[in-house]
């Protein structure tokens, strides 16, 4: 039967029409997904526009949407696109891939932060995932911060990690641990998180479990712990700008033959830019530009003899880059990559954080997560004795020693007396002992209060006739005289004398000082004092060669009768030790029964005190002196210490 030409254009049709259903996109990787569709939204991105894929991201990005392997693990360092990376994964596998995603966060805090901030972005920004989400800015079931539905009949999960009911009742192909180090390491008793998300992958034809994170504490962290239980570990290796030879980079330090290095005889900014990197085969040197060229011949190599260059084909790797025998794809991998890779921030920025880390236990140990990519590993502290500091009080040449430049107050509730150590700072956090007092009565009477401003309304001499005043104090309020605190904090003003109450829990911040008033009208801050502690104890083992120079963290104490060994005996008082709370190894200060410890409450109080003026009040050590030093030869005024704060003259 012969058909007319309108026949057999409406049976083109037609055949066209039922082959639709069979129709198939060419499968894409998940690299060729993101650089063809995914968008860098303003919201959460330091540059808005199209993505594109580093050099560095390639194989990571790739094995994550790799159906091969079934497990993925990437122990980062900061500024390596971590978190736009996993968020291309999860739009590549909800359009492309047509799976169920699921990502926990530590907490719904954290949960609420990533859908509002990144999730909803790209939502809007990504036209693939635009066109099967219409309910964008809608008010929908199907579009809420907890769940996202598309049109598709595909989900993705938010889930915060801390609640163990968000692990159940859920059939996913993905699922994603976002900073799995911050996680609980037993959720409320029934298991690790990873375990009981993987769970949820049992029924799927290509389960694929997601973990990322920096490091944490060398022991405790469950980043490091996945990376340890892995089948092949890899990192990076580009090569050598002058010599071609490949190489991982590392940081160095100071006796390193090759690593990152600069020069020290400059300061500042000058100091930073000077980065150049040592080759470990040629030792000469390059820099950062020729890093970002180089970087696209790079690739990686495991500790158990694998080699790839884009996470979807592997070689063995004892004759690689020479020959390339093609190996089985792994089940599972781990990505290490820290600061020295990264394409969006140059090696000046690391220097920069390095000199900020020095005399500060805290920030180097952040430094080491966060910029290394490495666990900090906590080392048995040399235990300084009481005895030790008694030996290394000075005689000042002043109430004040010259280096001061900003004064705080730290002060400790008992139930039958109150007490005050006052203490100047100077740049780099080197601290100086000047004062201290007990005022001992009935707190519930009028009189005791009135006993103890006497002493706060004292003011400090140096020795070239300038007089100070401290200007920011925190004041315990965690005894039985909670309210009488509260009332007399506002003697001094809301904004300069802070109630304080600590909290005995790591990850807790030295100091935050709310943005409302509570019901009592004070501003109440909450106080980490493990953190601070731990802060203080390091401080104590720095002894200086010779007092009078500059040494940043530091602290000195003076040849005062009160300044005595019952002073230091309290300043030592605790001591640290493992505890299990609610299943997981953790550390807490404790004080043995017996001992008194006021003076190391005085002494947390004043690090909070500096704290609050230095985050809330724009305080910068560094730069403080010269103003004081301009200043007239009298006390400032509250309103002159605002100023100062502020850094304005």
């Amino acid at each position: 039967m012969k058909l007319s030409p309108r026949q057999r254009r409406k049976f083109k049709k037609a055949l066209c029409e039922g082959a639709r259903v069979l129709y198939r996109e060419p499968p894409l990787t998940g690299v060729e997904w993101a650089d063809a569709h995914y968008y860098m939204s303003p919201e959460s991105s330091y540059i808005e526009g199209p993505w594109k894929t580093a050099p560095s991201q390639i194989a990571i990005l790739n094995s994550m949407c790799n159906d091969d392997i079934r497990e993925v693990n990437w122990l980062k360092s900061a500024r390596v696109g971590y978190t736009k990376l996993i968020c291309a994964a999860i739009a590549y596998f909800i359009e492309h891939k047509k799976r169920n995603v699921g990502v926990w966060q530590p907490d719904d805090g954290a949960r609420d932060g990533f859908s509002k901030k990144h999730i909803d972005p790209m939502l809007r920004d990504v036209d693939p995932l635009r066109a099967i989400f219409p309910y964008l800015n809608k008010k929908s079931k199907q579009n809420t911060i907890e769940n996202k539905a598309f049109v598709n009949r595909r989900e993705l999960f938010l889930m915060g990690g801390k609640a163990a009911k968000n692990y159940r009742e859920k059939s996913l192909d993905v699922s994603i641990y976002d900073e799995l180090s911050k996680f609980d390491r037993d959720v409320e008793g029934e298991g690790s998180p990873t375990f009981l998300g993987d769970k949820r992958l049992e029924g799927s034809a290509f389960g694929k479990s997601i973990r990322g994170s920096s490091p944490t504490v060398k022991g405790e962290c469950q980043i490091t712990e996945a990376a340890d239980e892995s089948e092949q570990e890899f990192r990076r290796h580009i090569p050598c700008c002058k010599c071609g030879a490949h190489q991982e980079l590392i940081f160095g330090g100071k006796d390193a033959s090759h690593g990152l290095e600069w020069n020290k005889e400059l300061e500042g900014s000058e100091r930073a830019r000077s980065a150049r990197y040592r080759c470990v085969s040629c030792d000469d040197t390059f820099t950062y530009a020729d890093f970002i060229e180089a970087d696209k011949q790079g690739y990686w190599l495991s500790n158990n003899g694998l080699a790839t260059i884009d996470g979807i084909t592997y070689y063995h790797r004892d004759d690689f880059p020479e020959k390339k025998r093609i190996a089985p794809t792994p089940e599972s991998v781990t990505w290490i990559l820290n600061s020295l890779y990264s394409n969006f921030s140059p090696w000046s920025r690391i220097i920069t954080d390095w000199y900020k880390a020095q005399g500060n236990p805290m920030k180097l140990k952040s430094f080491i997560n966060t910029t290394l990519g490495e666990a900090f590993e906590e080392l048995e502290r040399v235990k300084t004795e009481p005895e030790h500091l008694l030996a290394r009080r000075e005689h000042y040449n002043a109430e004040v020693p010259d280096r001061v430049g900003f004064i705080t107050v730290g002060g400790d509730m008992q139930d039958h007396w109150a007490e005050f150590t006052v203490k100047g700072w100077a740049a780099g956090e080197e601290s100086f002992v000047i004062d201290q007092f007990e005022v001992h009565g009935d707190p519930s009477t009028p009189d005791f209060w009135d006993m103890l401003e006497k002493p706060l309304r004292k003011s400090y001499t140096k020795a070239n006739g300038q007089v100070m005043n401290w200007a920011t104090g925190v004041f315990d309020s965690g005894g039985h005289y909670t309210d009488e605190v509260y009332k007399f904090t506002k003697r001094f003003g809301v904004m300069r004398l802070f109630p304080g109450k600590g909290a005995s829990e790591y990850g807790k911040p030295i100091a935050t000082k709310p943005k409302k008033k509570n019901s009592h009208g004070v501003y109440l801050v909450m106080v980490g004092t493990d953190n601070a502690k731990d802060m203080i104890y390091d401080r104590v083992c720095i002894v200086p060669s010779d007092p009078t120079v500059p040494h940043p963290g530091s602290m000195h104490f003076p040849m005062k009768e009160w300044c005595d060994i019952s002073f230091f005996n309290q300043l030592l008082a605790e001591v640290k030790k493992p505890l299990i709370v609610k299943g997981q190894k953790t550390y807490r200060w404790v004080n043995p029964p017996g001992k008194r410890n006021e003076k190391l409450d005085c002494e947390v109080y004043n690090l909070a005190a500096l704290r609050i003026a230095q985050q809330y009040f724009g305080l910068n050590l560094d730069t403080l002196i010269p103003q004081y030093e301009e200043s007239a030869s009298k006390s400032p005024s509250i309103s002159d210490i605002g100023r100062l704060l502020n850094g304005n003259s």
